[in-house]
Formats: structure tokens, sequence, C-alpha cells
């Protein structure tokens, strides 16, 4: 194939171009933050657990009290109805009754409101433990929102970047004659490089020196001829001569 020294340098542009492509996608991939953000993952999922355990530690305690609270207020009602009867019986039997009555309603008022306590005390120390585990969950959670804000902005960031040299990418590669660009595209498809620069007897496509035998032929070929690089196989832009 032949093309002139000129759309062969282009093929440069466009190789760098590419590299830079490349470059930002790897980039976006390692923004420190990612792995900032996997290893918070961890603590946050342990924080949450923490939070939700302790939630419904607090949730189970607190029903308790409840039915505590209702137990208690039914025996009152219960207690109240028997004094009323007491205050109206005519009859001692029916007094005395009702009196054991009352002395076991005072037990169990006495009994319910004793373990009324001790649970409110326990829950007391259930939300002081609650509050502390929401303050550490609100902590991590808010140093994943940091992080996943410092991520979105970098990707944003490297997306701005990627369109530019995306539109710059376009522009020279419509100035490359059509089967010029299509040989460097499968190039680059098989070798992960397109072009090449030949710098003195170095390509830029291997990082190596061409031996003396190999260099002779290439210098030796026309200007407008395509080579190309025996160690990476990337189209070979001679740059002295081009």
């Amino acid at each position: 194939m032949k093309a002139s020294p000129r759309q062969q340098r282009l093929l440069l542009d466009l190789q760098e171009l590419d590299t830079t492509a490349a470059r930002l996608r790897r980039k976006r991939e390692q923004i420190p933050q990612r792995a900032e953000l996997a290893s918070l993952q961890g603590e946050l999922s342990a924080a949450k657990e923490r939070f939700m355990g302790l939630q419904r530690e607090l949730d189970g305690q607190q029903a308790e009290i409840d039915r505590l609270e209702s137990d208690t207020q039914m025996v009152r009602d219960r207690k109240a109805r028997d004094e009323q009867l007491i205050a109206a019986s005519t009859s001692p039997k029916e007094a005395q009754a009702l009196q054991n009555e009352l002395d076991t309603l005072a037990r169990r008022t006495g009994e319910l409101e004793e373990r009324e306590l001790e649970l409110m005390e326990v829950a007391e120390q259930t939300k002081a433990r609650f509050d502390e585990a929401a303050a550490a969950l609100s902590g991590v959670d808010g140093r994943r929102a940091a992080l996943e804000a410092a991520i979105g902005e970098a990707e944003a960031a490297i997306a701005r970047e990627a369109a530019a040299a995306a539109e710059e990418r376009a522009g020279v590669a419509a100035e490359i004659q059509r089967d010029l660009l299509g040989l460097y595209e499968e190039t680059r498809s098989r070798n992960g490089i397109g072009a090449a620069r030949l710098r003195g007897n170095v390509s830029e496509g291997s990082n190596m020196a061409l031996a003396p035998a190999e260099l002779m032929t290439i210098r030796e070929t026309a200007p407008d001829e395509i080579v190309f690089c025996p160690g990476s196989g990337a189209i070979l832009v001679r740059v002295d001569e081009a």
C-alpha cells in the first residue's frame, strides 16, 4: 500500500489520540477513591448490621414496655372497680373476697411496675448504644457519600477529556485516506498499537533498535510505501524521511 509521508504522519497523531483514550479508560478504572470505597464496604456493612440489630433490640424492648404498661393499666382499672364494689358492698363475705383480690392486684401491680422499671433501664442502655451505632453509621455513610461524589467528579472530568480526544480523533481520521485508515485500525486491533515512529534506528512500537539489515531494508523502501515494525507489527512511520 502507498500513502504519502503526510498521510503516514497523521497515523502518529491518530495513535497518540488512541493512546490517550486508552490512558483515560485506565484512569477511570483506577480512580483512587474506588479502592477506598471498596475497602469501606465492609465497615459500612458492619455499621449497618450493628445499627439494625440494636434497632430491633430497642423496638422489642419498647414493645415489651408497652405491653407491661397496658397490663398495669388493666390491673389498676380492676383495682379501682373492686374498690368501688367494696365501698358499696353490704356483705362482709363479699367484702373480704374483694379485699383478697385487691391484695393480689396490689402485688401484681408492684410486680409489673418493678419489671417495667427494670426494662426501662435496660432500654435506656440499649438506646445509648443505638445512638452510638447511629452516629457511627452516619459517619461511615458520610465518608461513602464523599467518596462517591469524588468519583463522580473525577469521572465527569475524564469524560470531558475523553470527549475532546474523541472529537479530535474524528477530525484526524477524516483526513486519512480510507484504505490507510482501515489498515491502521486492523493493525491496532491485532497488535494493540496501530502506528509507531521510527526515530533514528529505534522503533517506538517495540522500543528496540532495528537490526542493521532491517534498517537498511526500510531505508531503501520508497517514502510512500508502508512499512511495518518487525518487533511490534505496527505501521512504522519514518519521521526522518517523511
